[in-house]
């Protein structure tokens, strides 16, 4: 078996079937699917054993709800495939996906141990390419030391957050035996997934291919997006996200822990960013902001040095306590 294709599936009744049927149509057939069915509450898990009873190359794993790490780590344990990719249950990929992927390994001095290809963020009025900003072609261990480190985790040369390439788990491809040793395993991490291992794996990856060849569709139409759901327990989780990218990375690599600062500084700046959505009074989300930093103590791991100048105002103003001034500030500029 050359691929394994795992699906974490969560109440997407309504998108699984484009999702699955996109899989199934590939030009490379050389694959299995497993479909994991994570506790699903509508008809998911029904359509999965629908699709599994028809196609022997489709399996199906139901679980209780553990979220996005458990349902990945499940289909990890049971894939089969030299290589392993990932797709979200509402999104779909194009038909010469594994085809080209294929071909890239092939066609490398060794076999990679990642494959990394374009992708397209689907929102209803636009299409989005995700930036890859780098060379394709084939890494060895000192390039991608040389090229890719020194923008793994914050690029300078992209808006404030931005990386070299995305940090998703779904627009790439990994040797099996590079994930045995380098996933998530922490089962905990519910916000950020996929920044918790996807740097690792990097990070360890001894070689990788990168093709620009589009071949992933992420679908940011769906109306049940965690982004538009209220998360009370946020900040919480964001910071356990925190405490294990720390105890997974800092201090492997100078290059790296000098872009630390940034990537923790981005997510408080977009989590600001996601509260405002959350609530219109902007003295209750203040206060409620203010009380999660408080509980916390988030903060912590962000430093006002060499951070951008608007983001060193937000981070300074939030260290201050004025949540409230902030929120008042972004509903102004909103009304702009």
């Amino acid at each position: 078996m050359f691929f394994t294709v795992i699906v974490p599936v969560y109440n997407v009744e309504d998108h699984i079937y484009k999702c699955i049927d996109s899989i199934l149509a590939q030009d490379f057939t050389d694959y299995e699917v497993l479909l994991v069915d994570d506790g699903s509450t509508d008809g998911s898990g029904d359509i999965c054993d629908e699709y599994a009873a028809k196609y022997k190359a489709v399996r199906v794993i139901h679980k209780k709800n553990g979220g996005l790490v458990s349902a990945r780590n499940t289909g990890i344990k049971q894939a089969h495939g030299d290589y392993v990719l990932y797709v979200d249950g509402d999104d779909w990929v194009t038909h010469n996906w594994l085809e080209v992927i294929k071909s890239c390994i092939d066609e490398a001095t060794v076999k990679p141990d990642m494959v990394i290809f374009g992708s397209i963020m689907k929102y209803d009025n636009k299409d989005k390419a995700n930036l890859i900003n780098t060379r394709e072609g084939f890494y060895d261990r000192k390039q991608i030391e040389s090229e890719i480190f020194p923008r793994l985790i914050s690029d300078r040369e992209q808006d404030f957050g931005e990386a070299v390439f995305l940090p998703a788990s779904w627009n790439k491809a990994y040797k099996r035996e590079l994930l045995k040793e380098h996933h998530c395993f922490d089962e905990k991490v519910l916000i950020g997934e996929d920044t918790a291992y996807v740097f690792e794996d990097i990070f360890y990856a001894q070689s990788m291919v990168v093709c620009k060849e589009v071949l992933y569709y992420y679908n940011k139409m769906t109306t049940n997006s965690i982004l538009t759901k209220k998360d009370p327990d946020r900040i919480k989780k964001r910071l356990h996200l925190f405490e294990y990218i720390k105890s997974h990375l800092t201090g492997l690599n100078p290059v790296l822990d000098c872009q630390m600062n940034d990537f923790y500084a981005s997510r408080l700046v977009y989590d600001l960013l996601y509260f405002n959505k959350q609530e219109k009074s902007p003295f209750k989300k203040g206060k409620f902001y203010k009380k999660q930093l408080k509980e916390t103590r988030i903060l912590k791991y962000v430093h006002l040095e060499n951070i951008p100048f608007k983001a060193k105002i937000v981070i300074a103003m939030l260290k201050l306590g004025l949540c409230r001034t902030l929120f008042c500030g972004l509903k102004v500029i909103g009304r702009q």
